[in-house]
């Protein structure tokens, strides 16, 4: 009896398995076949060169340089039916496609009329402006709309409009004033910032370039049309001012509030990182750009980076969490927080998630600095972060008092009337300055002398008061 209930268990798994087998080696042949037999069929696409070729170079009668010009000699809808067919629709792909390859051809068209002028020595006299030097400019600014629509097409038809950076932040709307005059006393105390920086560094020596201390330009996003240069710091309005850059770089509203990649993703794509002589390079052009940093009490920087990558439970940093938590098991078990009920599985409710302690992070992050490691860039010193003693900054804006400090900034460089200015904030619950001193003064009295320590420049160069936090230390 029990070797033919095991005979019949064999024979079930045997036959289970050739089903699988039969079924991932037609199902592989039949799908490649489906597959072929509906791919487009593709044809090279036009260069920039090709379509010189196509529609000639009469430099009597050159072409229009509108896209939707009769007389030119490829029209647009030439070009379209030479171009390959996707399933994106219009004005994604396809016309995109054309309106980058008339740019192309403008430009080429351009440079061969330079070299005919220095091979007929008329390098001297005034160049001739063309039609189609004249519509290049219009041809890009229409390439740069049709690049936005076919980019919100993209996130409608993923189905990002439903959740994206706007469903993991708090978004409030920020209202411009119609007009806004600067007063005295903002000057005042913005000169007063700048002379009181400069000070201090030259007070530790810290205005010259040592080999502990070098110009960080990696941080910096340089916006050279509309004259901005600014470098985040990280848990100081660095997600508020990631989204105005990334406005003035040609994002939409939609884009940004609805994407899955987060504002500083977004925003690399259009500043490149500089390296120092770029950045050098760049604070020195004619006009000079405004450049600015926007400094936050360090300790409360500090709690707000705990609350956001490790109370929470960030993904990004659960490695770090658990290496803390076993280091410092004398700290306490640590902290423990509910998960989100969209971690139950079949209606269980998961059990609560440990974390660090303020206690155990603060003293891995002590022990850190002690070993000369490299700290991670949310909790960095400013000093070291925006190297303000070796770059020549116009605004130290403060958290405190960035509405004033931020319109400062947005009406002088006059972009008042190119972003949507929003307030975006990580933490969904309480304020971090609402509740600094619930942790801060977790904290043993040699913690807290080692975190002075660590940000003794930044509560120096910026003039934060750190006395109320040393006064309510555990002893």
């Amino acid at each position: 009896m029990r070797l033919r209930v095991r005979l019949k268990s064999l024979a079930f798994l045997g036959l289970v398995s050739l089903c699988g087998v039969i079924y991932t080696f037609t199902g592989s042949h039949v799908g490649s076949w489906i597959w072929e037999s509906e791919k487009p069929r593709r044809i090279a696409r036009l260069s920039a060169e090709d379509l010189h070729a196509l529609r000639g170079y009469p430099w009597q009668a050159p072409a229009p340089a509108t896209v939707s010009s009769s007389t030119s000699k490829l029209t647009l809808n030439d070009t379209l039916a030479h171009l390959p067919k996707g399933k994106t629709n219009p004005p994604c792909d396809r016309t995109c496609q054309f309106r980058r390859l008339r740019e192309q051809t403008l430009v080429a068209d351009s440079q061969i009329h330079n070299k005919y002028l220095l091979k007929n020595n008329a390098s001297n006299s005034k160049p001739r402006v063309t039609p189609h030097m004249v519509g290049l400019a219009k041809v890009r600014e229409s390439l740069k709309e049709c690049d936005r629509a076919c980019r919100i097409a993209k996130l409608k038809s993923t189905r990002l409009m439903k959740g994206g950076y706007s469903s993991r932040v708090r978004v409030e709307n920020v209202t411009l004033p119609n007009s806004w005059t600067v007063t005295r006393e903002l000057i005042d105390r913005l000169s007063a910032r700048r002379n009181h920086v400069k000070e201090v560094c030259k007070k530790y020596e810290l205005d010259r370039p040592s080999e502990n201390y070098q110009p960080n330009a990696w941080e910096f996003l340089v916006n050279e049309e509309y004259g901005l240069v600014w470098c985040n710091v990280f848990k100081a309005a660095s997600s508020t001012w990631f989204y105005n850059f990334n406005l003035l770089a040609g994002f939409s509203e939609t884009e940004l509030l609805h994407a899955k990649d987060t504002p500083i993703q977004l925003a690399r794509k259009k500043y490149p990182r500089p390296t120092v002589d770029e950045l050098h390079k760049a604070m020195n052009t004619t006009p000079q750009p405004l450049s600015f940093m926007i400094v936050r009490h360090p300790l409360q920087r500090l709690v707000s980076g705990y609350r956001d990558k490790i109370l929470s439970g960030s993904r990004f940093y659960s490695k770090l969490a658990r290496t803390i938590i076993k280091q410092y098991p004398e700290l306490g078990p640590g902290e423990t927080r509910e998960r989100p009920k969209s971690w139950g599985v079949f209606g269980k409710t998961v059990p609560r998630a440990i974390v660090p302690s303020f206690p155990q992070f603060v003293q891995f992050l002590l022990d850190e600095a002690a070993r000369g490691q490299k700290l991670d860039e949310h909790w960095t010193p400013m000093s070291q972060f925006c190297t303000p003693c070796l770059v020549n900054f116009d605004v130290f804006a403060k958290v405190e008092t960035l509405e004033e400090d931020g319109n400062y900034i947005i009406f002088s460089a006059g972009i008042e009337d190119v972003i949507k200015p929003k307030r975006i904030n990580r933490s969904r619950n309480e304020p971090t300055d609402a509740v600094a001193d619930k942790f801060l003064c977790q904290l043993s009295q040699r913690q807290m002398k080692g975190l002075l320590q660590l940000y003794k420049y930044d509560l120096e160069l910026f003039q934060y008061d750190a006395s109320k936090y040393v006064n309510c230390t555990v002893t």
